[in-house]
């Protein structure tokens, strides 16, 4: 569901985020940047779900500035709809991407972080600007 906020004064385009399991069409920009593969490919390898496979699994979106027993949907800025820059910065270790996205004028909205292991990547998409929250996938190649 898109909804507009303000932040700093500045109005924001953004989309909530479903907190695990199911998938947004917003949020296939967000895996696309640090995976470097085509939203195509996303969407087979979240459709192999449907089929038993766990190739993409969001594990959980949460917003890190309410109550454990209260409920608010996470809210991200719609990559497509808003002016967004980002910020590349150095990988170490086993980060295969990290990069601050900065939306409509806001510094550092986000950080996205990927992590390389064994078997899988580990994506995050931390919210830093307005309230923070974090949204964690596995991906199985």
């Amino acid at each position: 569901m898109k909804v507009k906020e303000i932040i700093d004064d500045i109005e924001i385009n953004s989309f909530k985020v479903p907190p695990h399991k199911f998938f947004v069409n917003e949020e296939l920009t967000y895996l696309s940047l640090p995976l470097n593969v085509e939203e195509k490919v996303i969407i087979n390898k979240i459709n192999e779900l449907k089929l038993g496979r766990k190739t993409i699994e969001k594990l959980y979106a949460i917003r890190l500035d309410s109550e454990p027993w209260q409920y608010n949907e996470l809210e991200l800025p719609d990559l497509l709809n808003n002016e967004v820059d980002g910020t590349s910065m150095e990988s170490k270790g086993n980060v295969i991407f990290s990069a601050y996205i900065h939306v409509n004028g806001i510094k550092n909205f986000l950080k996205i972080i990927a992590f390389k292991y064994v078997s899988y990547v580990e994506v995050d998409i931390v919210r830093l600007a307005g309230y923070r929250g974090i949204v964690r996938y596995i991906v199985h190649f």
